[in-house]
């Protein structure tokens, strides 16, 4: 199986660019999607951003198109047989980003600073690398999500009980 190299070797004196990443040509379409929508440009400063944080900017459509197009790397997941667990948490990482994307301003800063077409891209390749290892990240991470939206629930529950006891 032939390596697909993502990015043209540049001078070798240029210190500012970075050692090509290996693709497995298999997931190649996820990891240009993923560079586009996440991290294709740099701003002075070294910060990257990609097309997502451009379009999480138009009200109200943004955030839900963007989720739309990122669905494409949970299709591609689905496609290559990866675990039910890896497609949950590709699924939870678009959805943090769509729910916090929705927030005006601040969450345009929280969509281009959280990247979760790169954490999926990163999700779909490490499944590929090591099965094993990636499973046991995964039911972590999805316990602590169901931990955190217990709490968020459960938390104003609380505070409105408390409320209502000393009224």
């Amino acid at each position: 199986m032939p390596n697909v190299i993502t990015s043209p070797p540049r001078d070798a004196y240029d210190g500012r660019v970075l050692t090509p990443e290996v693709v497995d040509p298999r997931i190649a379409d996820v990891e240009a999607l993923a560079r586009w929508l996440d991290y294709a440009f740099e701003i002075p400063g070294g910060f990257r951003f990609g097309i997502a944080g451009i379009i999480g900017l138009i009200p109200g459509i943004g955030d839900i198109f963007d989720a739309l197009i990122s669905l494409y790397i949970v299709i591609r997941a689905i496609q290559l047989r990866i675990p039910r667990v890896g497609i949950a948490r590709m699924l939870v990482n678009i959805g943090i980003e769509a729910a916090a994307g929705a927030v005006p301003i601040l969450g345009d800063l929280f969509d281009i600073g959280f990247k979760a077409n790169r954490r999926n891209y990163r999700v779909l390749k490490s499944y590929m690398l090591q099965p094993a290892r990636q499973r046991t990240q995964d039911w972590l991470f999805l316990g602590g999500m169901v931990l955190v939206l217990m709490a968020a629930f459960a938390l104003p529950m609380i505070l409105l009980v408390e409320l209502f006891k000393h009224l």
